[in-house]
Formats: structure tokens, C-alpha cells, sequence
């Protein structure tokens, strides 16, 4: 009966590492068709088009339009991956990647100044809570939202004079308030 138990338990060691490997495999030969597609895609080689429907190509391309400086192409295809795409792994990096890509344009060295910087902020922060939504443990875009909302703070909505006046009132032992330059 011992020895019986014995095999039993490493038949189902050795189904769940089988199990396990089997997996893995998928992963792989999955991994190494998104790879090819890849560089179909970006030879521009007859079978371009074909890979061209696959999520992580079109991810993969947007991101390459937006750091090439083509915001609007990249644009169109992030958004399409948010609205189309039933994967929430996708979801949320193209919701990150194009958080990024609004971060970048605000804080790029091309002088746009406060007015055109600060609703690229916004819809940065915007971009980077959806993606917090849908992946609550991504700490790179926590990282990005943070430093988004570091370069334009939130503030409340409008606070009574009473609030202001209160916390504007600077008092100093033994100082008079026409003492302060």
C-alpha cells in the first residue's frame, strides 16, 4: 500500500510539471509569433498585412509612432486598442504607453509652453488612472501618475474666503504685522 501511495503521488508530480511545461511551450511559440509578426511588419515584407491584426503588433507599432514624433497616428491606434481589445493586459499598456506619450509632448523641449502642456497633463493622469483601473499593481504607471501629477498638482475645488484668509495668517512671537516688510 506505501509503495502504491509513492507512485500515485509522483504520477501527479510529474502531471502537474507536464502541465507546466505544456504551458510554457504555448507561451513560447506564442511569444515567437508575435516576434515574427514583428519583423514582418517592420521589413515591410509580403506578409506584412497578415500579421498586421495581431494586438501586440498594432501595440508595438503605435509605440514606435510615438516616439518617431507622430503623435496622431499613434493616437488613432491606442485608441483603438483601449476600445477593441478584450485583453486587459493590452488595455493597460496601450493605456500606459500612451499616457507616456502625452507625458512626453508636455514635457518635451518643443516650448510649448503652459497652455498647450497642462491638457497633455491631464489626459496623461487621465491615461494612467484607466490603466490603474484595469492593473492596480502596475507601479510604473503609479511612478508616471505620480510624476504627471507632480508636474500639475490637483487642487480642491474652490475653498470660502474664511479658509484662504485663515491659512494666509502668518503670526510671529513678539512681532507686529506692520513689523514684516
Amino acid at each position: 500500500m506505501r509503495r502504491g501511495a509513492v507512485h500515485l503521488a509522483f504520477g501527479a508530480a510529474a502531471l502537474c510539471f507536464a502541465a507546466m511545461a505544456a504551458y510554457e511551450w504555448a507561451m513560447l511559440r506564442h511569444a515567437q509569433a508575435v516576434a515574427a509578426a514583428l519583423n514582418a511588419v517592420t521589413s515591410n515584407g509580403p506578409d506584412a498585412q497578415q500579421h498586421d491584426d495581431a494586438p501586440e503588433v498594432r501595440l508595438a507599432r503605435a509605440v514606435s509612432f510615438a516616439k518617431a514624433g507622430r503623435p496622431n497616428e499613434a493616437q488613432r491606434l491606442f485608441d483603438a486598442l483601449v476600445t477593441q481589445q478584450d485583453d486587459h493586459a493590452i488595455r493597460a499598456a496601450a493605456l500606459f504607453d500612451l499616457g507616456n506619450m502625452h507625458l512626453r509632448e508636455a514635457a518635451g523641449a518643443d516650448g510649448a509652453g503652459p497652455i498647450r502642456s497642462l491638457p497633455l497633463l491631464e489626459q496623461a493622469k487621465e491615461r494612467y488612472r484607466a490603466a490603474l483601473r484595469l492593473m492596480p499593481d502596475d507601479w510604473d504607471a503609479r511612478y508616471n501618475l505620480e510624476r504627471a501629477l507632480w508636474l500639475a498638482p490637483e487642487t480642491p475645488g474652490e475653498q470660502d474666503d474664511a479658509e484662504v484668509k485663515k491659512r494666509s495668517t502668518v503670526k510671529l512671537r513678539g512681532a507686529q504685522s506692520d513689523d514684516l516688510p
